[in-house]
C-alpha cells in the first residue's frame, strides 16, 4: 500500500481526492502522485548498495519545471538521477527518480522521502519516510540467503541422485556386456564330436 503526504499545501488542495484505476494510483489534473517501489540491493565493486526508485504518476509535460528529488533524515537534499518525464499510455506523463546509496550512505541518511512538484510555485508532495535499517532491514536480508541455501541443497539432492542413476546404468551396462561375451563363447566352442560305437556282426551258425 502507498502512502503520501501533503507538504506547503491548503486545506483544498489536502482534499483532493486519489482515484485508483486498474490497480494503479493516478493523480488528477496534472497534480503528481509520487510512490517508492520496493527497494533493490546490489553489488558495486563489491560493496553493497541499495537501489531507491520513486516514481511520479501524472508529472507535468515536458517545457514545465517539474522537480523530483529525494531528500534523509534532516531534510538535506541527496544527489539523484532523474528521468523523464515520459508519456504514458493512458496520455499522461510519467517521471523517474533513482537514488543508489551504499550501506553506510544509508544508514546516515535514512528515513528516505521522495518528494515532487509540478511547477515552480505549486505543491509539493512527499512520500511517507523509508525506513529500511534495523530489525526489518536484517530480516529482508537473511531471507535471499535461506533461499540460497535450500537452492544449495536441491543442487545436492540432484547430483547424488544423478551419481546413483549413473551407476546403475553402469551396472546394466556391464550385466547386459558380460551376458554377451558368454553368448558369443559359447556360439564359438566347436560342437561336442559323437563317437558310434562299431557296430557289432552276428553271424549265425546254421
Amino acid at each position: 500500500q502507498v502512502h503520501f503526504q501533503l507538504r506547503e499545501g491548503s486545506e483544498t488542495a489536502a482534499k483532493d481526492p486519489v482515484h485508483l484505476k486498474h490497480g494503479h494510483v493516478w493523480g488528477i489534473a496534472g497534480t503528481p502522485f509520487p510512490s517508492l517501489a520496493p527497494p533493490v540491493t546490489l553489488l558495486v565493486d563489491g560493496r553493497r548498495h541499495t537501489l531507491v526508485v520513486c516514481l511520479v504518476l501524472d508529472a507535468a509535460p515536458p517545457g514545465l519545471d517539474s522537480l523530483v528529488w529525494f531528500s534523509g533524515g534532516n531534510g538535506s537534499a541527496l544527489d539523484a538521477f532523474t528521468y523523464g518525464p515520459s508519456p504514458a499510455p493512458d496520455g499522461t506523463w510519467t517521471s523517474l527518480g533513482q537514488l543508489s546509496l551504499s550501506s553506510e550512505e544509508l544508514e546516515a541518511w535514512e528515513p528516505l522521502v521522495c518528494h515532487t512538484r509540478p511547477a515552480a510555485g505549486g505543491l509539493n508532495r512527499s512520500t511517507h519516510p523509508l525506513q529500511l535499517s534495523g530489525e526489518e532491514a536484517s530480516t529482508d536480508r537473511t531471507c535471499p540467503q535461506e533461499t540460497l541455501r535450500g537452492t544449495q541443497r536441491q543442487v545436492l539432492r540432484l547430483s547424488v541422485l544423478r551419481l546413483l542413476l549413473f551407476k546403475l546404468l553402469l551396472l546394466d551396462v556391464f550385466l547386459t556386456c558380460s551376458r554377451l561375451c558368454v553368448l558369443a563363447g559359447q556360439h564359438l566352442l566347436p560342437p561336442p564330436s559323437s563317437k558310434q560305437a562299431p557296430a557289432s556282426t552276428h553271424q549265425s551258425w546254421t
